[in-house]
């Protein structure tokens, strides 16, 4: 079970590196520039029409998503956002200097949280919690320098705990399943 919510992350970690990574034929707006197109040239956001480094937000449709970030400098600094066409957050965050950074929010297409946690220098750190469509919690646990560190625990979707699994730098050591209590 630990693999599916593994697997959850690291898609969605992909998901929001693949947007942030995506610079080339963006359209540019709210800038003080004319709009047009950015590049990227030895990690620099450029604006193609000046060839400097691009200030401004960037907004691009992918995958019927749209994205948008901060550009100080040619450096992606500032709120990261990816939407639904439906106007639904997908995923929340912020970039400092290029990576991930801070408490980071991922959506169900409905709108509902669909989980929550931290990066640090871009590597998953501290609380991280998975939510049922229904809002009841779905896992929890923490992770150290990218790695599930300590006791996780895992809920049924109506809110039960099911089982607990004790992690060491990303490794099972103990999963433990809790048993429903017998009636007498």
């Amino acid at each position: 079970m630990h693999r599916l919510f593994s697997y959850r992350i690291q898609v969605s970690f992909l998901l929001a590196t693949i947007a942030v990574g995506i610079y080339t034929l963006i359209s540019i707006s709210n800038s003080s520039e004319i709009p047009g197109s950015v590049f990227t040239r030895d990690g620099v956001i450029v604006n193609q029409s000046t060839d400097k480094p691009y200030t401004g937000r960037v907004v691009d449709t992918v995958a019927n998503q749209i994205v948008s970030y901060e550009v100080v400098d040619g450096i992606k600094n500032g709120e990261f956002v990816i939407c639904l066409t439906n106007g639904n957050k997908a995923v929340t965050g912020n970039i400092i200097n290029n990576k991930n950074e801070g408490k980071w929010s991922y959506y169900y297409s409905s709108g509902q949280l669909e989980s929550e946690g931290s990066f640090k220098n871009d590597v998953v750190v501290d609380k991280w919690t998975w939510y049922y469509p229904n809002g009841n919690k779905m896992e929890e646990g923490i992770f150290i320098n990218g790695k599930r560190d300590g006791m996780w625990k895992l809920f049924n979707e109506n809110g039960s705990l099911k089982s607990t699994i004790f992690f060491s730098e990303g490794n099972v050591v103990n999963p433990f399943n809790v048993k429903s209590p017998v009636a007498s």
